[in-house]
């Protein structure tokens, strides 16, 4: 069976290039799909039944991250490999912390880049040494088991409602207002004030800000077994594979 891949890139030259390279390596690759903005993207790549979702880093890059900690939560199983053609590298580990499987440079030659695809599907992660110990680092900082969690303190100030409204904007981050009202079963009303008392418990001024903040400190398996989620299987038991 060949791997379906989904691309979501705005940068079009980007995409034919890696839409030609996966065609000529029919029946190894398949293209499950493409989006050109991250609008619905995630409904599109769970819809599309996808194996692995390419993700260019680059264009929205907040927006971005949220989507990946979005397309985590939703298919814990699916990988996500970032394609970036800058040398963020906090921006990249951002990324990975929110759930991605590793992030590709866009200089990377084309057998490199199929090598990456195969081993992320197989469940590695595909990340350079300097990247991986990086990530290691702060994944062993958030699972230190610090006495002082301010984390911890501004989710124990969250209602019962509000973690239920933060766990469906996590899950649903692409929704507008009236959509996440609609799932959540009140009025877009409702949740603008609800909104607002997460935005000051967490000391953010909007939706972006809470994202991030989400993101950054993984609320999404804070929260997740509080209310019978499925928990995100562990970065740590995944292999890795390092480029080059």
């Amino acid at each position: 069976m060949p791997i379906r891949v989904f691309l979501i890139s705005d940068f079009r030259l980007l995409a034919h290039g890696i839409e030609t390279l996966l065609d000529q390596h029919a029946p190894r690759f398949a293209r499950a799909g493409r989006a050109d903005t991250l609008d619905g993207a995630v409904e599109a790549v769970l819809a599309a039944r996808a194996d692995l979702v390419l993700l260019d880093l680059d264009t929205a890059p907040a927006r971005t991250i949220a989507t990946v900690g979005a397309l985590h939560a939703a298919a814990p199983q699916l990988p996500v490999l970032l394609l970036t053609r800058l040398a963020d590298s906090a921006l990249q580990d951002q990324a990975v912390i929110a759930g991605a499987r590793g992030v590709i440079d866009a200089a990377t030659a084309p057998e490199l880049f199929l090598a990456a695809l195969d081993k992320v599907v197989a469940g590695q992660i595909w990340l350079d040494r300097a990247a991986t110990g990086r990530i290691f680092v702060e994944f062993s900082r958030h699972s230190s088991g610090a006495h002082d969690d301010p984390v911890a303190a501004r989710l124990a100030q969250l209602t019962e409602r509000e973690q239920d409204i933060v766990i469906c904007l996590l899950r649903h981050s692409d929704d507008a207002g009236k959509a996440l009202a609609r799932r959540l079963n009140i009025s877009e009303s409702t949740l603008r004030n609800h909104l607002t008392s997460i935005y000051g418990k967490f000391g953010v001024s909007n939706r972006s800000g809470l994202l991030a903040f989400a993101f950054h400190n993984r609320l999404s398996e804070r929260l997740g077994p509080l209310h019978g989620a499925e928990r995100h299987p562990p970065s740590a038991r995944l292999s890795i594979a390092t480029p080059g």
